[in-house]
């Protein structure tokens, strides 16, 4: 089990930086499989080397081997875009910023292209020497209706503007009447000018098929265990106090599901555990006896007592959440996380303590959580191995809370790690 540790990060992959200064550097790249512009990258020499963040304003280029590239730019972005219904302004409106970030570039040649996502909308924005750059994005706002109120309209006019920036060459400006408003049919617009139109009439370098995380998302899941404290209180008629506040073991098995960039990860635990309470009632008993007053004749007595059930069991937990993780140094992440859980009482045995017997129903049996606060989690991780801390405290229900500790361990190879072979490459 202890041989998996030593074992190389997940994403890390072979690559180059090119610093601002003009120096190129060779060795491996942490591959965080980015959406929107990269705000740092993680960089060492080998697989035993320091690894070194560097902001985007430090380099001049990235590359990863077997995948993307990104360039320092400045860009005109325009910031009014926006398609989200609740947020869409009232009317067209522009609101160019140059930004200067690390942008992705889908072709490289007489006319480049470049990709910027941010979380409104996608950006292609494409220069050739001696014009503009122009950007390409998505955008939606409101107009009046001929009939009243406001309709949502498309303003995304790429074809347009594809037209207009390319009417030097009626091969590409041809291509562009037809072209979707995607990567890939921006990018065969861009090839064919530059096969007709450039310089050279050959298709410049093309990143559009790696251009794309290998994985949208990645499943991760393994074997979980540690230690789970339920502090309970119980205000019965005949006992106060915790009814639970043991340190209790349980297992079971937890599976991620990382989300790109693998920042943020929806999680998943199923598990077993020890559970111990007890349920309290006043109950009626009717006792017979010999009436004294007459022979043969007897009289009810009728009395109220407090019976306990005190019970044990079997706790199954479900829980699903959020969790958000913060990369350190050595392979290592901090990791944060919301959580609901919900429980199940299996093979439940007990004994009334003192008293008589009374029904007993699945709804009077309590649980250790109950209500709509999540459960906070703080944690650790490196490679394999996480370790994490869970509080639930529903302090407006009668002083309850839960506190758990818990190792985890996954199970299987990650999909984002490559092979041997396609490093080699």
């Amino acid at each position: 089990m202890f041989l998996p540790l030593v074992l190389r990060a997940q994403v890390y992959e072979p690559g180059l930086l090119v610093r601002s200064t003009g120096d190129t550097l060779r060795g491996e790249i942490e591959n965080s499989f980015w959406v929107e512009p990269p705000t740092f990258i993680r960089f060492r020499l080998g697989p035993t080397g320091a690894v070194e963040t560097v902001k985007p304003r430090q380099l001049r280029a990235v590359l990863l081997t077997n995948g993307r590239y990104f360039r320092y730019e400045a860009l005109p972005i325009n910031h009014a875009d926006e398609t989200e219904l609740a947020h869409l302004p009232h009317g067209y409106a522009t609101h160019v910023k140059v930004d200067s970030l690390l942008a992705e570039v889908l072709v490289e040649g007489p006319m480049t292209l470049f990709r910027v996502v941010r979380p409104s909308s996608l950006h292609l924005l494409l220069h050739r020497a001696g014009q503009p750059m122009v950007d390409l994005c998505e955008r939606k706002y409101l107009r009046h209706a001929p009939g009243g109120g406001w309709e949502v309209t498309d303003g995304n006019n790429y074809r347009n503007q594809l037209s207009l920036y390319l009417s030097d060459c009626p091969e590409a400006s041809q291509a562009a009447k037809s072209a979707p408003f995607t990567a890939a049919g921006v990018v065969a617009v861009v090839q064919r000018y530059n096969q007709a139109c450039g310089p050279d009439r050959r298709a410049g370098r093309s990143w559009l098929a790696v251009a794309a995380p290998r994985r949208r998302v990645s499943v991760q899941g393994g074997l979980l265990a540690g230690v789970r404290y339920n502090h309970l209180e119980n205000t019965s008629v005949d006992f106060t106090g915790c009814t639970d506040c043991e340190a209790r073991p349980f297992g079971g098995l937890y599976a991620e599901v990382l989300l790109p960039s693998r920042r943020t990860a929806v999680y998943g635990e199923l598990s077993l555990g020890n559970f111990r309470n007890q349920l309290s009632r006043f109950v009626t008993v009717v006792t017979t006896t010999p009436d004294p007053r007459c022979a043969g004749c007897t009289r009810e007595e009728v009395s109220v007592v407090a019976s306990t059930y005190r019970y044990q069991a079997l706790m199954s937990t479900s829980r699903i959440g959020v969790r958000y993780f913060f990369r350190l140094p050595h392979e290592q992440q901090l990791l944060f996380g919301l959580s609901y859980e919900m429980n199940s009482l299996w093979h439940i045995t007990g004994n009334f303590q003192p008293g008589p017997a009374f029904p007993i129903y699945d709804d009077d049996l309590g649980y250790p959580v109950v209500g709509l606060v999540p459960a906070l989690t703080a944690g650790w991780r490196w490679n394999r191995v996480s370790a994490t801390a869970d509080v639930h405290s529903l302090f407006f229900i009668g002083g309850r809370f839960v506190v758990r500790g818990s190792l985890a361990y996954r199970l299987g190879r990650s999909h984002d790690q490559m092979d041997s072979a396609t490093r080699q490459r």
